[in-house]
């Protein structure tokens, strides 16, 4: 770990004027919550890092928002919960959004179905360290801004760690992407609450919540939910890409450079996105399990606006609901258009970490021929985590991947400003991304 002075973190980039123009056209401007519940939903039993879930329900079971449908396969695992009232009628292998078949129950709502939010909340103040774990747990919390790591895990420090800051990433730098800006807009209270529940849990000292400039209304709704709290600061930080990476937030808003193999903790920070925290909030204080996520629908579709609805929503029936395409997509992406990923079918569900649906018609879709690479070094200076991109590219086409081990292709995030920048139009961060799952496939054969 090293400690530099806070301003910009290393590499990133300021999007073009091409992808501005895009972003103010499918641009989401709203203040409220819009509710959309499907007839049916398919809730896959892998929806984080590290072990499936294992179904706890058979088919024709009649089950209730909120019931624990799939337990928890270990500890690094997390809990599935029915996200509608109504009955189980399958349990098949069903698409997810990186193309795989994964276990998934399908609920079919009931007819007359009521949605209620438990209004009856505990504080937390009153709860010992143990039990706001045990909550976080039960309610199934993973990471949602995209890691999906169980929260719970991530909570259950070793004893000699110290962390003195609690960070909520309230970044959201993906282009065209709502949901956290929203979230922080009409839930800045709740938002608090779950930094303040792991503030609580970690003993650390104070709580930062960072926000990209661009989203003025949520940074001002969060700092007027913070004047109560003399340890909790809302800072706004430059929006550039990929501000929202754990490292490079850390990177930009304190000064800390984490190491390739290192964690924010080990730094003394604790970083969490803002709808996680939410999310820790509602497990922990109404004991309500994660079973609904903003989810913003945007591009060319024909009613552009963020969604709150049930994980397990087909992203068909999301489609629909805002009034079907704009012209014949060509590309949808799960997330962001940087790195999420693009489907082919509209029956993959919305799950814990679908912060967006982006869909880009013929018209908008550009393709292009890749060329040599003319080791214009762009890629290297863009890079946020030092790497040499260009370099990668090459061994990993010539099969060394020896050498892209030894050049940290399992450091890249995936970030795509690689590609971004390429006048080359190489697809720099595929190929990085391919070479470190063969790297980790020799290494499991060896």
């Amino acid at each position: 770990m090293k400690r530099t002075a806070p301003g910009k973190f290393s590499g990133g980039v300021i999007f073009a004027p091409s992808t501005e123009v895009f972003k103010e056209k499918w641009k989401v401007k709203q203040s409220e919550v819009i509710t959309f519940v499907p007839q049916r939903v398919y809730i896959p039993t892998q929806q984080h890092i590290g072990a499936p879930a294992e179904p706890v329900v058979e088919i024709g079971d009649q089950v209730k928002a909120g019931d624990l449908i799939a337990e928890a396969g270990d500890f690094v695992s997390a809990n599935i919960h029915a996200t509608i009232t109504g009955t189980v009628t399958d349990i098949l292998d069903w698409p997810d959004n990186s193309g795989n078949k994964v276990p998934t129950i399908v609920i079919e709502k009931e007819e007359d179905e009521v949605r209620e939010e438990n209004q009856h909340a505990v504080s937390f103040d009153s709860m010992d360290r143990e039990t706001l774990i045990e909550r976080v747990s039960a309610a199934g919390v993973v990471g949602m801004g995209g890691a999906t790591f169980p929260t719970h895990v991530k909570l259950t420090v070793d004893d000699e760690v110290e962390v003195e800051t609690i960070v909520l990433n309230g970044a959201e730098c993906e282009p065209f992407l709502e949901a956290d800006n929203l979230l922080m807009q009409i839930e800045s209270g709740k938002v608090l609450t779950g930094a303040r529940i792991a503030q609580k849990i970690l003993g650390a000292k104070k709580v930062i919540v960072a926000i990209e400039d661009d989203k003025p209304e949520a940074i001002r709704q969060m700092k007027e939910a913070a004047e109560a709290f003399a340890d909790v600061f809302i800072e706004a930080v430059q929006t550039s890409y990929p501000q929202g990476g754990e490292k490079q937030l850390l990177e930009g808003l304190l000064g800390v450079e984490v190491d390739l193999d290192g964690l924010p903790v080990d730094s003394g920070v604790y970083l969490m996105n803002v709808a996680t925290s939410a999310a820790v909030a509602d497990a922990v204080e109404r004991q309500e399990p994660l079973i609904n996520r903003f989810c913003t629908v945007t591009g060319d579709v024909q009613n552009k606006q963020t969604v709150s609805c049930p994980i397990g929503t087909l992203t068909g029936d999301l489609i629909d609901f805002c009034e079907g395409f704009d012209g014949d997509p060509r590309k949808i992406f799960v997330g962001g258009p940087m790195m999420g990923k693009a489907i082919d079918t509209l029956e993959v569900p919305i799950t814990k970490s679908s912060n967006g649906l982006v869909v880009i018609n013929t018209e908008n879709a550009r393709y292009y021929e890749e060329s040599p690479c003319i080791r214009c070094n762009l890629c290297a200076e863009v890079c946020p985590m030092r790497l040499e991109p260009q370099n990668l590219d090459l061994f990993y086409r010539a099969q060394d991947y020896k050498r892209c081990q030894d050049l940290r292709a399992d450091a890249c995030i995936n970030c795509g400003a690689c590609t971004y920048v390429c006048p080359a139009r190489r697809d720099l961060a595929k190929n990085i991304t391919a070479a470190a799952g063969k790297i980790e496939e020799l290494l499991q054969e060896a």
